[in-house]
């Protein structure tokens, strides 16, 4: 008789099965926002004591790709920012993207365009939203969307 170990399916397992079922062809204009409730979801069902949680709390690492899906086009990425981290108004091409927040309080600053962007390369914003994004929040933000992030605590 052959015994197979059964590994208990993890929160973030149910995550990426949740994200596959609901992404369709990739189109949907609300697939950002039903992202991010099934982000929002995880963190509530996660404790960081969780392995997969504990693992990337305990490597600390900046940027880490947690899975990709290359049937779907998806990839699901984890960053640990210390306080004071902080990047450049940004934005991901002809992607959106979906921040959230596990632990701790990080903001997020939406920019608005105030030039007509006729210098390649540059480009004059202004701050037009600020997010706080505290432990459990999520926040989408669409194609072409500027915005840059800091690590408060």
């Amino acid at each position: 008789m052959v015994v197979q170990e059964q590994r208990a399916e993890s929160s973030f397992d149910r995550y990426i099965a949740e994200v596959r079922a609901v992404w369709g062809d990739g189109k949907d204009p609300q697939l950002p926002y039903k992202i991010a409730a099934l982000m929002e979801k995880l963190f509530a069902t996660t404790s960081p004591d969780d392995p997969w949680m504990a693992e990337v709390i305990r490597d600390g690492k900046p940027s880490r790709e947690l899975y990709r899906d290359a049937g779907h086009g998806f990839i699901q990425m984890a960053h640990v920012h210390k306080q004071g981290h902080n990047n450049t108004p940004h934005d991901h091409g002809p992607c959106w993207v979906v921040y959230g927040a596990f632990s701790g309080l990080t903001e997020s600053t939406k920019y608005q365009r105030t030039d007509d962007g006729s210098q390649p390369g540059k480009a004059t914003l202004a701050k037009d939203e600020l997010h706080r994004l505290s432990s459990g929040t999520v926040k989408p933000y669409l194609r072409g969307e500027i915005h840059s992030t800091n690590a408060v605590e």
